[in-house]
């Protein structure tokens, strides 16, 4: 798909997406009785579009919020301190968006297609129809299913078991398999604008989601001979396969990342970078040594130093290093936490949200000047690399999983750099040295040869947190149900004020309109202590 093809369809997308995220509360069901006939291509476009920027770590995206919860950044608010609410804009937004945009999209799809044969459209709609509620799931626990959009049949649908959920997943990922390989009338091409139409890579994604779930599910379910049966198939996911939306570089119609046009464009900065995130990739930690002794090169990638001298800040400043470094900390009560630092605060970089690379001279970011980013770099769901560490991660923890978990683990490190310098050889900046990446990778190789099976995964589960930095959906599962990686605890840090009562959320609380439209609603969840069934914690 060319690139005018790509931001034609995401734009108007864009369009589309927006308008609905600022709608009234929708119903999650409709009448399948009268459904408007959409095309398939410009249903599957939009549909995408939507999930995506539903979950992504734009303005009405889910990773808004969960890497918060994860701390790679800080926002001043109340998910700062893990106030987690069912009014909270990320979640209203991404719970009536999901519902009412991409699933009631691809339940056109699946039904339209099954009926004028289209089958490999059918299939593609199932495996993103079984992603999304997984993500869904992950979050939430119990959601609407078996009784979603099913229109005038059942007007108030009940909450199903998340257990109950997730075989009928695999079961939904088996068919669109089977659909990719089916006869069909027409096929996706530039229409889909996560593949681009490949069967291939959509057969390999299934299968790789498929492990992903089965990973998840590992300590309460028995997944070997699942696990063996997808591995031994050799048919997964390979470099070049990123599950992930490209954007453009369009103002008007503006196609670009969205949470670049909100960190670049806009006078309110609203992001900072976790200080405990960037001193673990500094080597600067006092909180957490699980990296001790190595300096991460991906550093100038991932977010931009408006200052060079902290003594330039425009106001009293929380945190900062000699370098220029200026944010805040979490859960913070401090005096200079709220000063405005839009001209000073250090922003997201090049690799998140295609922001500017790092070249430690500083400069105010903007749009209409030469201190800005490309803004087209993609939202990420499910790189490469994270295929490889959750097959590092199965098979370090279950037994009888075929696979050399260091030699993953390896994979998957070389692969985020290789992420890494894709984007900034599109953006023309300069990459990391090969040397440089050899060098990380051995180094935390050393580590992990040394460390028990505990600390194995404790440097996976780190390393896939330091490379989904931008997508912080997986990794916000990846601690509730493992402890890794590490998190930030502000009532241990020495700093007297940042001081949180509130318990770790284990799950996000639902979007309150819909507990209040539907009579067979749960009562609101309690976010501290209502885990999703994959947690045994």
């Amino acid at each position: 798909m060319n690139m005018k093809t790509c931001t034609k369809y995401i734009a108007l997308s864009l369009c589309a997406w927006i308008a609905s995220g600022c709608s009234d509360f929708l119903d999650i069901n409709t009448d399948p009785n009268n459904p408007s006939k959409v095309k398939l291509s410009q249903l599957l476009t939009q549909s995408e579009v939507t999930m995506v920027n539903s979950l992504g770590i734009g303005s009405n995206g889910l990773s808004t919020s969960t890497s918060i919860l994860v701390h790679q950044t800080v926002q001043r608010g109340s998910v700062d301190s893990y106030v987690v609410s069912g009014e909270d804009f990320q979640i209203t937004t991404a719970w009536q968006n999901l519902y009412s945009g991409a699933l009631e999209d691809y339940l056109a799809i699946i039904e339209q297609g099954t009926e004028s044969g289209d089958a490999h459209y059918v299939g593609v709609a199932q495996i993103l129809t079984a992603y999304s509620y997984s993500v869904m799931v992950d979050v939430w626990g119990d959601i609407p299913y078996s009784e979603a959009l099913v229109g005038n049949a059942v007007h108030y649908p009940k909450y199903d078991d998340d257990a109950s959920i997730y075989p009928k997943l695999l079961e939904m990922i088996d068919n669109g398999i089977a659909n990719l390989a089916a006869a069909s009338g027409v096929s996706p091409g530039g229409d889909d604008v996560l593949y681009n139409g490949d069967l291939d890579k959509w057969r390999r994604f299934a299968k790789s989601l498929k492990l992903k779930l089965y990973n998840q599910t590992r300590l309460v379910d028995d997944v070997t001979a699942e696990v063996n049966a997808l591995l031994t198939g050799g048919d997964l996911m390979k470099a070049g396969d990123d599950f992930e939306l490209a954007y453009g570089t369009s103002v008007s119609p503006d196609d670009r990342n969205p949470a670049f046009v909100l960190e670049y464009t806009l006078g309110n900065r609203p992001s900072y970078i976790s200080p405990y995130f960037y001193e673990i990739m500094m080597n600067k930690s006092t909180l957490n040594d699980v990296l001790s002794g190595i300096t991460d090169p991906r550093t100038p990638y991932y977010w931009f130093k408006q200052l060079t001298d902290p003594a330039d800040a425009q106001n009293p400043t929380e945190y900062t290093d000699t370098n220029g470094f200026l944010s805040i900390y979490f859960a913070s009560q401090g005096v200079n936490q709220g000063w405005q630092q839009d001209r000073s605060q250090t922003v997201l970089g090049l690799y998140p949200i295609g922001g500017r690379y790092d070249d430690d001279e500083g400069g105010i970011v903007n749009t209409s000047g030469a201190i800005t980013g490309p803004g087209n770099v993609a939202q990420r769901l499910y790189p490469y690399f994270s295929a490889l560490y959750t097959q590092a991660e199965l098979a370090l923890t279950v037994p009888g999983v075929t696979g050399d978990a260091r030699a993953l683990f390896k994979s998957g490190m070389q692969a985020s750099f290789a992420k890494v310098n894709a984007i900034a050889q599109a953006a023309n900046a300069p990459l990391i040295a090969a040397a440089d990446v050899t060098d990380y990778v051995n180094d935390v190789l050393v580590k992990y040869d040394a460390a028990d099976n505990n600390g194995k995964l404790e440097l996976i589960l780190t390393e896939k947190w330091i490379a989904s930095f931008g997508f912080a959906m997986d990794t916000y599962t990846d601690y509730r149900r493992t402890g890794f990686p590490i998190m930030f605890d502000p009532n241990t840090d020495n700093i007297p004020f940042t001081v949180t009562s509130r318990g770790y959320p284990v799950s996000l609380a639902y979007n309150a309109n819909a507990l209040n439209l539907n009579q067979n609603a749960p009562a609101q969840k309690t976010v501290t202590t209502d885990r999703v069934f994959w947690d045994p914690n």
